[in-house]
């Protein structure tokens, strides 16, 4: 019977082991361990992301020697340090085409007068697009004060920022740019053979309208509807009408092409509204039924927008369920593996002797190893097959460019990032302990395990130290 047991587990041991010739298998194993990044990584901010920097390191390297401005591109897209700024540009020095992604990398390490001159480029090389003129405003500033005509605060008076934010509002088009990056991680990954899922899902956790644009857009929207109900107050309909179409028209140029539109509702609705009315006033029936249609359809896009991404922000029930499993699976590997070697040190320590023939296991043992096999053996399956589905994801997108589900990966790899325990509630309505919170409990607990376990060595030691000294 025993050993029966020891060539089971043995088999099992074997078995688990062989999984990791496997390339999927090895990428599962790697994403399960994200959950600890957190934990280990303490120094660092919560949530800063799964992206190794040494492997980013590498890739900026041989970008450099190898004069490839993509790639310098994609490093600078996912770096939050000023080596980001000098990777900008020099990809946009080595190829000008490029010259969008002064658009997409942050300026927080940029003085003034390089935020102008990237916004300047960046203009000169997209003249039709409103983005630049939202950075333009978002480095002007704007101060606004609380006010009761005012749902979001009254904004003061500020000519620079009123003009570069009518400017944006006169574009022809909005482009974050956001399906240009996307082709470019795709190129880079493929031509590098990257396959780490965390630098290809990224990209989507941005909405894809600049966030340094929403709340000057909101304002400046809010500011033109007061201003043209002030107008029309006044007779000057004509002016008034103008006024409630900029915010319409913008409205909707921001929500073209997938985009998310940050506008309130209620703004969109008033726009719309006056318009009407105003067609009404003219006798323009037709005209006013029209602007009627174009809210009516504004709402039902708004309302499939907020849907497709509050799915691709969530994720789906059964992404949220295999990320769970993927961490369970991660964890219970860990554990069965440390409990093993546990079993082994003990049998060796006990039996003096590394020899398989002197080796005398004990039955409480014998059955902790061999239940701590079949879980490395149960757990190693369940890991391999809630992750192979996103593999292939993974794998077209990089081989094909096929994004259609690039979303639920993202959220599938945001899930697994959670310290096992932090989430609750599976599925949509899931809610979350903050990861600083689910790290300063990890690490109470064990300090509070690793107390108790010297108190009690401690205890041991006097214990047996008694009846030495009482024999003496």
């Amino acid at each position: 019977m025993r050993k029966a047991t020891l060539t089971a587990t043995v088999a099992c041991v074997v078995a688990s082991l062989l999984f990791f010739l496997a390339p999927v298998f090895r990428q599962a194993f790697q994403v399960s361990l994200a959950q600890w990044h957190d934990v280990l990584h303490v120094n660092q901010p919560p949530w800063s992301g799964q992206a190794p920097v040494s492997e980013l390191e590498a890739l900026a390297q041989k970008a450099e020697q190898n004069h490839d401005a993509e790639a310098l591109a994609f490093v600078a897209s996912r770096t939050d340090q000023s080596e980001s700024v000098r990777l900008a540009d020099e990809a946009v020095h080595l190829d000008p085409n490029l010259t969008w992604l002064y658009g997409v990398a942050g300026t927080a390490y940029l003085s003034p007068s390089e935020i102008d001159r990237r916004i300047s480029l960046l203009e000169q090389w997209d003249p039709q697009n409103a983005l630049p003129h939202l950075l333009a405003a978002q480095r002007i500033g704007v101060t606004v004060r609380p006010s009761k005509g005012f749902p979001l605060g009254e904004v003061e008076e500020n000519q620079a920022w009123e003009k570069e934010m009518g400017a944006a509002f006169q574009s022809p088009k909005l482009d974050g740019y956001r399906n240009r990056l996307k082709q470019l991680d795709q190129r880079v990954l493929a031509l590098y053979h990257l396959d780490d899922p965390f630098l290809a899902g990224s990209d989507e956790n941005w909405y894809g309208f600049p966030s340094y644009g929403i709340w000057n857009c909101s304002l400046y929207a809010e500011s033109l509807l007061k201003s043209g109900q002030s107008l029309e107050s006044q007779g000057d309909r004509k002016a008034a009408f103008e006024k409630y179409w900029a915010v319409a028209r913008f409205g909707h140029m921001m929500s073209a092409d997938g985009e998310f539109s940050f506008f309130r509702r209620k703004d969109m609705d008033e726009a719309y509204a006056r318009l009407g009315a105003l067609s009404q006033l003219e006798g323009n029936k037709p005209e006013a039924a029209f602007y009627a249609s174009l809210a009516d359809q504004f709402d039902k896009g708004a309302d499939k927008e907020r849907t497709l991404l509050r799915n691709r922000v969530q994720g789906s029930d059964v992404s949220h369920w295999n990320a769970f499993l993927v961490r369970l699976s991660g964890l219970l590997m860990l554990s069965c593996a440390s409990l093993l070697l546990l079993c082994t040190f003990g049998v060796v320590v006990r039996s003096r002797s590394v020899r398989l023939g002197s080796l005398q296991p004990s039955r409480v043992t014998l059955a902790l190893g061999f239940s701590a096999a079949v879980g490395w053996l149960v757990s190693s399956t369940v890991l391999f097959a809630s992750y192979r589905p996103y593999s292939e994801l993974l794998q077209r997108f990089l081989t094909k460019g096929d994004d259609a589900q690039l979303s639920e990966l993202s959220a599938f790899l945001r899930d697994t990032q959670l310290p096992f325990g932090s989430q609750f509630n599976l599925g949509p309505d899931s809610w979350y302990v903050g990861s600083s919170n689910a790290v300063f409990h990890f690490w109470l607990t064990i300090t509070v395990v690793c107390a108790f376990a010297l108190l009690l060595a401690v205890l041991r030691h006097f214990l047996h130290r008694r009846p030495a000294a009482a024999s003496v």
